[in-house]
C-alpha cells in the first residue's frame, strides 16, 4: 500500500492536523507496510546449474543486479515482456576442403564424409576419428613396387619367383640351372690342373687343345649299327 502521511496542520497547534492518536495509527500502519516490504525482498540471489555463464551479478542495497546479454558476431537478441530470443544472423557459409585429387565446399545443406580408400579404413570412437592401414595384400596392389633400402625377410623363404636380375649374389644357391644341378659338376674339375700357357691363338677352348694335341678314344659302339653313326669333330687346324 502507499504510505499514509500524517496531517500536521498549517501551523503549530492550529487544530487542523491529525490528533495524537490518529497520527500514531498512521505511523503504525506505515511501519507495518515497510516491514512487510523488507521481509519479501531477498538479500542475495545465486546462479544455479553446474556449467554455463550466470546472469546474476550482485545485490546492492536490496537491489538485484544482473548482467546484460550482448549480441556477438552473427548473433541478434530480441526481447519482449517475458522472453529473450537469441538468433543467428549469419555464421559460416561454407568450408572449402581440399584434397590431393579434387575439392568440396561444405555448407549448411550438406556434410563431409571421410571414407577409406585402398587398404585404408576409417572409424569413429567417442570423439576421435581413426584412420587405419589394412596391410592385407598391400604389396600385391602395387603393380610397380620399388624399395628404398635393403629388404630384410628375416630368414623367411621367398617362393614362386620368376626371373631374378641381380648385379651380384651372396650365399649358397641351390636348385637346377637349365635342368642341371651344378653341384655335381665339381667332380669333373680338378682345381690343381695346370694347362700351361697357350702360345698360339688358334685355340679358343680346352676342347680345341685336346683335339689338336691328344689322341681321343671314343670307345666302342656295342650293339649298334655303326653304318648309320656319323661323328663330326670339326676342322682340325695345324
Amino acid at each position: 500500500m502507499a504510505i499514509n502521511e500524517i496531517n500536521v496542520g498549517n501551523i503549530a497547534n492550529d487544530g487542523t492536523g491529525d490528533d495524537l492518536r490518529e497520527a500514531f495509527i498512521k505511523v503504525n500502519d506505515n511501519l507495518n507496510d515497510l516491514d512487510s516490504r523488507i521481509t519479501n525482498i531477498p538479500l542475495s540471489v545465486e546462479n544455479i546449474g553446474t556449467s554455463g555463464e550466470g546472469i546474476y551479478a550482485q545485490t546492492v542495497n536490496n537491489v538485484l543486479q544482473f548482467k546484460k546479454l550482448q549480441a556477438g558476431q552473427n548473433v541478434s537478441l530480441t526481447a519482449n515482456n517475458d522472453t529473450i530470443t537469441i538468433n543467428s544472423t549469419g555464421g559460416i557459409s561454407g568450408i572449402l576442403v581440399l584434397s590431393d585429387n579434387g575439392s568440396i565446399t561444405v555448407n549448411n545443406n550438406n556434410y563431409l564424409g571421410i571414407m577409406g580408400g585402398n587398404s585404408i579404413n576409417t572409424r569413429v570412437s567417442n570423439t576421435h576419428l581413426f584412420v587405419d592401414l589394412d596391410p592385407t595384400n598391400l604389396v600385391e596392389q602395387d603393380t610397380n613396387p620399388k624399395l628404398g633400402g635393403t629388404l630384410n625377410v628375416d630368414y623367411n623363404n621367398i617362393s614362386n619367383v620368376g626371373t631374378i636380375n641381380a648385379a651380384s649374389f651372396l650365399g649358397n644357391l641351390t636348385g637346377l640351372v637349365h635342368g642341371i644341378d651344378i653341384r655335381y659338376l665339381d667332380a669333373y674339375f680338378d682345381n690343381n690342373w695346370d694347362f700351361g700357357k697357350l702360345i698360339e691363338r688358334r685355340f679358343t677352348s680346352i676342347l680345341d687343345l685336346i683335339i689338336r694335341d691328344y689322341t681321343v678314344d671314343m670307345g666302342a659302339f656295342i650293339g649298334q649299327d655303326v653304318s648309320d653313326i656319323e661323328i663330326d669333330l670339326g676342322t682340325i687346324s695345324t
